[in-house]
């Protein structure tokens, strides 16, 4: 895991700008010690976690630089730096670059957040999102059949026109 995080990496500082110069120190500071660099997890949402940093490269409108430990917040990379140097505990890391969600070897890096809070929906809330999207779709089928029969009809297909129009009938059955 150590290599592809290295590999990875160095290919961002190869290729994309950091908006704080000061971040790629610490990015080479975890190139040249790997037991910090086992500390790093690449995640989303890193400000959820105890100890994280949100770094971003020029082209992505995000925070240029955020640390946090604990309850504390700063911008300033040079006291991250110094708290990476001087302790040894996990990091998450929320690396924003343009193209993210797209890069294979920054998706396989990337890690499910622990400390991320669990997203709860009310049952009545999720019943009724279901609802619509199924309403949605009957529609869309709907829609759709109605189609297909005004193209039977001008072919003059009586079969396919009463194959397409029970099938219109069972959708409109379960719209009602």
């Amino acid at each position: 895991m150590t290599e592809r995080k290295q590999r990875f990496l160095r290919r961002i500082l190869t290729y994309y700008t950091l908006k704080r110069r000061e971040s790629k120190w610490i990015l080479d500071y975890w190139l040249r010690n790997d037991a910090k660099l086992d500390q790093v997890h690449f995640v989303q949402n890193a400000m959820f976690a105890p100890k994280a940093i949100i770094m971003t490269t020029y082209g992505f409108d995000a925070e240029p630089f955020l640390f946090k430990k604990g309850e504390v917040k700063t911008t300033d990379p040079e006291k991250a730096y110094h708290d990476i140097r001087l302790t040894d505990e996990p990091i998450y890391i929320e690396l924003n670059f343009q193209g993210m969600m797209m890069d294979d070897e920054y998706l396989s890096l990337l890690e499910e957040n622990p400390f991320r809070p669990e997203v709860t929906v009310e049952p009545r809330l999720a019943d009724e999102a279901m609802n619509f999207i199924a309403a949605t779709v009957n529609r869309q089928e709907e829609e759709r059949l109605i189609r297909l029969i005004d193209e039977a009809l001008d072919a003059r297909d009586r079969s396919r026109f009463q194959s397409l129009s029970e099938e219109l009938r069972t959708i409109r059955s379960q719209l009602q």
